[in-house]
């Protein structure tokens, strides 16, 4: 015989978008219960570099990360065709001057247990089999708890008037109601890897635009170093996957040929590497629809959110979770269950010039000598790599110089350009 619970809010997945919408939720005293697969803590295939940007949702959320627990670092030093440019991270913003480095392990482990702290009922080892559909409505899920978490074992059903989706870029819940990613945007894949440092303490991370194939060839992608602190620094490497032609690359190749070419700086021995490198596919730049339906909402990677500029999944995961717990309690709060349509009319509204953008810029890099021909520019410019720097990690809303001119010209080309091919 099953389990059977009923909450409010049911949140699948405990990623930075399930904890954080989950922590809202239950700091605006709603019932709230996640469901989390793996137990915690368990790895994740990240840079582990959180921009000013989601160190600013960190603090809203009360979670007051200090340089002892984890690494801070104060800019971004970026590298192309033997040349680097060092820029420090803006202060004329709403948001921290520093950002993080901490392992996805570590950061998804704090955040969930910051939601339990702030209400929420969390179980992790159970794994969600099903929706729950009656009458054409979801009204929660069938799941199966391995015993071995925080959640009990056996089958269990969980009835929610509200379900948050974050169960990950294959979110094989929201593809059950019927979401889909727009395969004619492009999809990032990723790779990395832990190595000891002597700079592993280092106060800015590093990118490198002139990633090469064995051929020499240059790829529309970018290679990174993060320095971590505890004596090592997260190396790996990014690229889309397909675009105008560019087959998709073996990532354990990728990755050691990047090991390779890593800056001598670094003083990384491929050889010494902590484990096996670890990789995926990123959904990027807004390609999942639906976002929402009469009583559910889909965030994070399971919305395709992440940053096509630079890869960056957890300050969007943070922000869709906030926005989902805003719109649910909302709808709570009227009895209106219509609330939910602000779901995606905020996105919209907040980030789909950003997102489309985005999207122009990843098909444009995909086309063959481009790259290498922005990166040779680019990199000559100080003032050039900055704006790339603010665009890029999206620090460009209170700039009122000559970046928000940039940024608003290249939304009025975005929406004139064809976004599909």
């Amino acid at each position: 015989m099953s389990m059977r619970l009923s909450t409010e809010i049911l949140v699948i997945g405990a990623g930075p978008a399930g904890s954080a919408a989950a922590h809202w939720a239950a700091r605006a005293g709603h019932m709230v219960v996640v469901l989390e697969k793996e137990t915690m803590p368990r790895e994740r295939v990240c840079g582990d570099a959180l921009t000013p940007k989601a160190v600013g949702h960190l603090d809203d959320m009360g979670l007051s990360v200090t340089s002892n627990e984890f690494h801070r670092h104060h800019g971004l030093r970026m590298t192309a065709h033997g040349r680097s440019i060092e820029l420090r991270w803006p202060t004329d913003h709403d948001h921290p001057s520093h950002g993080l480095v901490v392992r996805r392990r570590m950061l998804d482990q704090l955040l969930l247990e910051h939601s339990a702290n702030t209400g929420a009922q969390v179980w992790t080892g159970v794994e969600v089999l099903e929706p729950i559909i009656e009458h054409g409505h979801l009204r929660g899920c069938r799941a199966l708890g391995s015993g071995d978490g925080t959640g009990p074992g056996g089958e269990i059903e969980v009835r929610a008037r509200f379900v948050v989706i974050a169960d990950g870029p294959l979110s094989p819940f929201g593809r059950a109601l019927g979401t889909a990613r727009t395969r004619t945007y492009a999809q990032g894949i990723a790779m990395r890897g832990y190595f000891p440092s002597v700079h592993h303490d280092d106060d800015v991370i590093e990118s490198v635009f002139d990633l090469r194939d064995n051929t020499g060839e240059q790829l529309p992608g970018y290679g990174w170093v993060f320095p971590v602190g505890d004596g090592t620094v997260n190396a790996g490497v990014g690229l889309l996957s397909h675009h105008h032609a560019n087959d998709p690359r073996s990532m354990r190749e990728l990755f050691d040929q990047w090991i390779c070419q890593i800056p001598e700086y670094w003083q990384i021995s491929p050889e010494d590497i902590e484990s096996e490198p670890e990789g995926g596919r990123l959904p990027m730049g807004a390609s999942v629809r639906p976002r929402s339906g009469p009583n559910w909402v889909v965030v994070g990677d399971a919305a395709g959110s992440i940053n096509p500029f630079n890869g960056d999944g957890i300050e969007p995961a943070l922000s869709n979770g906030r926005l989902a717990a805003t719109v649910i309690g909302d709808a709570i709060s009227s009895g209106d269950g219509l609330e939910l349509r602000q779901y995606e009319k905020q996105l919209v509204s907040n980030y789909d010039h950003y997102y489309r953008l985005g999207r122009l810029a990843t098909k444009a890099l995909g086309r063959p000598g481009l790259m290498r021909r922005l990166t040779l520019l680019g990199i000559q410019s100080r003032v050039l790599t900055e704006l790339v720097m603010r665009i890029s990690t999206n620090l460009v809303n209170n700039d009122a110089g000559g970046t928000e001119s940039v940024y608003e010209i290249g939304k009025v080309i975005a929406r004139l350009v064809p976004d599909r091919d």
